[in-house]
């Protein structure tokens, strides 16, 4: 397994455990996540208070159906979410695209229909 594949393993490994500070230490300093649901690009302080909620906001949270494809400059990363909440699950598809440069992410654009998942929440 290439490196890169090895670096997306032990990241989605993290956020899957809720470790936020492994998350941390996968970012770069000025790393931006951007979602397509509200076109926003977060920093790093945003995105791990976004990771962070987590539990508070689902009772289990996970990715399922994973396939990673490492990239010159990154990877690209299919799953599927898996998230329940009060008895009720939702399985929604995603797809990040994921820049990298010494073992350090510097870009998330992750894609996903975010009504679909509060949908089936609800």
């Amino acid at each position: 397994m290439s490196d890169v594949l090895v670096f997306a393993e032990e990241f989605f490994d993290a956020v899957s455990r809720g470790d936020i500070d492994a998350v941390s230490a996968c970012y770069r300093d000025d790393v931006t996540v951007w979602h397509n649901y509200d076109d926003v690009d977060q920093t790093k302080a945003e995105n791990l208070a976004t990771l962070g909620s987590i539990p508070d906001r689902y009772d289990e949270f996970g990715y399922t159906d994973a396939r990673t494809v490492g990239l010159d400059d990154g990877f690209l990363r299919q799953h599927v979410i898996v998230a329940t909440r009060d008895g009720k699950t939702a399985h929604v598809p995603a797809i990040l695209r994921v820049y990298v440069e010494d073992r350090a992410i510097h870009r998330i654009e992750e894609y996903f229909d975010r009504g679909s998942l509060l949908a089936q929440l609800s």
